[in-house]
């Protein structure tokens, strides 16, 4: 949202040709020095006339904007409020007063001003844009991009507006009209910050080397942009150029030590690149990120991190982020107990059962019950920092957890005898998860490459209405209802010789219980399956399967076809 212009050249505001040319000439001085960004010494020009004149409107005014650029905003309101007082119908005070209470972080009354500065001037385009902004803050995107196409009706060279237009549009998810508008304003005016959204569009429409050009477009015209030079990792790390985008992160960090985002994308890179030690530092960088705010707990407690002896103390470990991680991190349990800790692990519901029988916990508390005394806590994706942990020292007792026997007596049941293989197949995660569009894949597309032969058993609890036809699949078996918790997954995965899986928490589950898993992985994985290899040091008993391109499954698909039936054959063989 941009600040309010010099009001000088307000129509509403003309300079005073009669009258006091002390006031008039203190009032054209300030407004050069807002105009020059010396908001302080503008303010301090204007106060002496507010003292004589305490009704002058163009002085109220004008302080009350300088007093919000300066960031004295209770001053700044009241002193709007007062030249509203004095000229009701001016809808210049409502436009500042807008801006002031949009600095308050007050967006719902600042759109209120918004609105009645349209109303006294319907074709004030900068109200139409800043109350677009405003709604975007209160998350009303579609209302925002109607504010938008309003100001950029009213004036259709508005640079500011086409670009905020593409922020609401991308908001939406309509990349490619968000791309379009991001192209059009810098046609008009080509600024860092709008190819800093441009390449964040192009992020999102998963084009690397379009989105890296566009920040290091944005970085030619402002060097020192630090959101431009972070935001470089994510393109870079698409192309696998992992070094790169470390650097151009500690080129931000050079600029703001303190800046969480910069670290956590650095802590990334280096995660995939196998500096656990180093990236999981960078990681722990995640608590400070506005985006973790919803889900940090806060204990009277001290968080333990391994910098203090843990014997004979109660150590809290909790779920922080998907049940893949909490699947996966749990093996730390064992190893803490191992330090003299007494283990309480707080499980979310879906895995309280099963979590039932890890070995190092002494209390289990089912997420949203009461907790027990603890003396430190730790969140599990903190775990392996506290731990030091480092490629050769993953805590790998695998397996670390295991089916109930009577449910697995139960599944057996369920499934019959079958002459050959039987390989469970988990083929799409969560839809909201951000990188859903990369991981999942089409079950019509998988069954397409698997061979004939095996018995192929369905591990989706829930399946997506575009799958819903190819789940009919003669010999295709589905049990999704009766799947009630990680319990029985893990019970019906313990009765197959195979779990195919994308990158999901089945996928933890499985390598969990140690069994064969073959898990199948986007160009640019998660951080935690490394890059450039078929082994995982996390799950020993897990093979992955590479994208070669970026949303291409073809080349990964067909090894996977091969090693099935070169499974199948070989189970068929022990079976005679």
């Amino acid at each position: 949202m941009s600040a309010p212009t010099p009001f000088s050249s307000d129509p509403e505001s003309p300079e005073m040709l009669g009258g006091d040319p002390t006031r008039a000439s203190r009032l054209q001085a300030a407004r050069t020095l807002q105009a020059q960004h010396q908001h302080a010494q503008a303010a301090a020009l204007c106060e002496p006339l507010l003292a004589g004149a305490p009704q002058d409107f163009d002085v109220l005014l004008l302080l009350g904007v300088l007093k919000a650029q300066t960031q004295q905003l209770d001053q700044s309101v009241d002193l709007l409020c007062r030249a509203i007082e004095v000229r009701p119908d001016s809808f210049a005070a409502y436009y500042a007063l807008g801006y002031a209470m949009c600095k308050l972080q007050q967006f719902a009354a600042g759109v209120e001003c918004f609105d009645q500065c349209l109303a006294l001037n319907p074709g004030y385009a900068e109200a139409a844009c800043d109350r677009g902004s405003a709604l975007v803050e209160l998350g009303q995107h579609q209302a925002a991009l109607e504010s938008y196409k309003l100001a950029i009706a009213l004036r259709p060279a508005y640079s500011e507006a086409w670009s905020n237009q593409g922020n609401a549009l991308l908001a939406l998810g309509q990349t490619d009209a968000a791309i379009a508008s991001f192209n059009h304003a810098l046609t008009l005016n080509p600024q860092a910050a709008t190819y800093l959204n441009l390449g964040n569009a192009y992020q999102a429409a998963c084009e690397a080397a379009l989105a890296l050009s566009s920040y290091d477009q944005a970085v030619a015209l402002q060097p020192n942009y630090l959101i431009a030079l972070a935001n470089r990792c994510g393109p870079l790390k698409q192309q696998h150029r992992l070094d790169e985008a470390v650097a151009s992160c500690n080129q931000a960090l050079a600029l703001d030590p303190q800046h969480a985002d910069t670290y956590w994308n650095r802590g990334l890179a280096l995660l995939l690149q196998g500096h656990l030690r180093q990236g999981f530092a960078d990681y722990h960088w995640r608590w400070k990120r506005e985006a973790f705010a919803p889900i940090k707990r806060n204990f009277h407690q001290p968080l333990w991190l391994g910098d203090t002896p843990v014997r004979g103390k109660t150590v809290l470990l909790h779920a922080e982020q998907g049940l893949g991680d909490s699947l996966q991190f749990v093996r730390y349990a064992q190893a803490l107990t191992d330090l003299g800790a007494r283990v309480v692990l707080e499980a979310e519901p879906a895995l309280f059962e099963l979590f039932g029988t890890l070995p190092g916990v002494e209390q289990l508390v089912r997420q949203g019950q009461p907790l027990p005394a603890f003396d430190m806590h730790c969140p599990l994706l903190s775990l392996p920092l506290a731990m030091g942990t480092e490629l050769d020292s993953i805590p790998a007792p695998v397996p670390y957890l295991r089916a109930s026997p009577e449910r697995q007596a139960q599944w057996r049941d369920r499934l019959g005898s079958h002459n050959g293989l039987r390989v469970g197949l988990v083929w799409s995660g969560s839809p909201t998860h951000q990188d859903d569009h990369n991981r999942s894949i089409a079950l019509a597309a998988l069954l397409a490459h698997l061979p004939e032969g095996p018995q192929y058993v369905s591990l989706q609890k829930d399946v997506r209405p575009s799958d819903q036809a190819a789940l009919q699949t003669q010999g295709l078996l589905h049990f999704g209802p009766q799947l009630q918790s990680f319990s029985d997954t893990a019970a019906l995965c313990a009765c197959l010789d195979l779990v195919i899986s994308v990158d999901t928490s089945v996928a933890h589950l499985s390598g969990a219980l140690g069994q064969r898993t073959w898990i199948l992985l986007p160009h640019l994985p998660d951080w935690r399956w490394l890059m450039h290899r078929s082994d995982s040091p996390w799950y020993p008993s897990a093979r992955l399967y590479r994208q070669a391109q970026a949303r291409d499954w073809r080349a990964p698909l067909a090894q996977l076809a091969l090693d099935v039936r070169a499974l199948h054959t070989q189970t068929l063989g022990f079976t005679r």
